[in-house]
């Protein structure tokens, strides 16, 4: 675990008491015993140094420090005592993030399995806002109905993003959203934060524009939008076209729609994260 979410009821004081079953994972799957410490996210999404001051059968009282600067990377608590963290001197705009822009993943609803690993791995890559679609081929929906336990699934995939955030230690809190229709997404991307990139993956080329292309306008939000296992109907297709999505087609094989997930956010976190060390063509 790279970090621990620290319970979203800690109202700021210099201790946190930590009860249940998030305590009975420190003490007993890592371990942890008076004078251990470990890094930790505050709700507000910042991380800060806790030690372990007192411990009993299912409880912890953990002392608190003060908000960690950005750019400071985080040791592994499994190795217990933590050792002094390096801090990143390259450039930070504060979120963990060096230097891309806030990302959020509309993905087509797909099966219980490939939709949780989606989650898991949005949740490691950083990605800000998770809203599952309610997609005519999504396989799940056509089963449990547009609205039928979303509630459930929602709770669940919430849980796994927490899981994926802490053994990630990601500084960027998922937020998974309540599945949205075709008709709803409009509302739900209102309004941008910043200059946005819309890219809907496609299985056809639709347009020959690159993804280095699309980047290269330096968006300050990316919007991603990834189908479900029978991938997108016609209409939807024009649907996300008109309202400005950029159609993008991932080179190499069709992939799985958990695949494609994971594949478009790795690679334009690693052109953004790299593309100042490119040499440009003469």
């Amino acid at each position: 675990m790279r970090q621990f979410i620290l319970p979203a009821d800690w109202d700021g004081s210099p201790t946190c008491p930590i009860v249940g079953g998030p305590a009975r994972y420190l003490l007993r799957v890592l371990r942890l015993s008076a004078g251990d410490a470990f890094a930790g996210l505050d709700p507000e999404g910042k991380r800060r140094d806790c030690i372990v001051l007192e411990t009993g059968s299912d409880s912890l009282l953990v002392s608190v420090g003060p908000p960690r600067e950005a750019g400071e990377s985080l040791p592994d608590t499994r190795g217990s005592r933590m050792r002094e963290s390096k801090k990143d001197t390259r450039s930070n705009d504060g979120t963990g993030r060096i230097g891309l822009p806030r990302m959020i993943l509309i993905q087509g609803i797909t099966k219980g399995p490939a939709m949780d690993l989606i989650v898991r791995q949005a949740a490691e890559a950083g990605i800000a806002r998770l809203i599952p679609f309610a997609a005519r081929h999504s396989v799940a929906m056509a089963k449990d109905g547009a609205s039928g336990g979303s509630g459930v699934k929602v709770e669940r995939w919430s849980k796994i993003a927490l899981a994926g955030l802490q053994q990630s230690g990601s500084a960027i809190r998922t937020i998974v959203e309540a599945p949205a229709s075709l008709a709803e997404l409009g509302d739900r991307l209102s309004p941008p934060c910043g200059k946005r990139l819309c890219l809907l993956l496609h299985e056809t080329p639709l347009a020959q524009t690159s993804l280095h292309e699309y980047l290269g306008d330096a968006p300050e939000e990316i919007v991603l939008c990834v189908g479900p296992e029978g991938g997108f109907a016609r209409e939807e297709v024009d649907h996300f076209l008109a309202a400005g999505f950029r159609p993008l087609l991932l080179p190499g094989a069709i992939l799985r729609a958990e695949t494609a997930a994971l594949f478009a956010v790795a690679s334009v976190e690693i052109i953004l994260s790299e593309h100042r060390s490119w040499i440009p063509c003469l």
